[in-house]
């Protein structure tokens, strides 16, 4: 059986960033969409994991599930840490991010077009710069996480 190895939440966005800006220029359309996806549920993670106190519990609680991490563990922050309140709801929304993440990995190529992978990787961008550069800069996590 091999070691368990240790996750990086922060490190993990960061590197399904840069791979989905660089699928995006190669106009590989849906795996950067599934790849922005991910630096979306992993900076949701480092929220729960850095302010909810049962931290890698709850994040397993969560899993991979967008919609619970976007909702009922951001409320939940919300609730315990009144300075998360300028966190947007929602932040998926409109956007193909919300649609069936991770399940998404399993689609037919074509699915999403330039302008929906444009939408999606942006978005994603956003959502790192809102919750792991904010973090970085508030000394709550290290940048030598990186």
């Amino acid at each position: 059986m091999l070691p368990l190895l240790p996750d990086s939440f922060p490190q993990a966005a960061a590197r399904h960033l840069y791979d989905a800006k660089i699928l995006l220029d190669q106009q590989r359309w849906d795996n950067a969409v599934y790849l922005a996806g991910y630096v979306v549920e992993c900076s949701f993670k480092v929220l729960v994991e850095v302010y909810i106190p049962e931290g890698k519990t709850a994040v397993k609680k969560y899993g991979h599930d967008l919609t619970e991490l976007q909702g009922k563990a951001i409320d939940r922050l919300r609730l315990m840490y009144p300075v998360l309140m300028q966190l947007p709801t929602s932040q998926t929304q409109g956007t193909k991010l919300a649609e069936n993440h991770p399940g998404r990995r399993y689609y037919k190529s074509g699915i999403w077009n330039q302008t929906e992978a444009e939408e999606a990787v942006n978005r994603a961008e956003e959502i790192y710069q809102e919750v792991i550069t904010k973090l970085v800069l508030d000394g709550i996590i290290s940048s030598n996480e990186f």
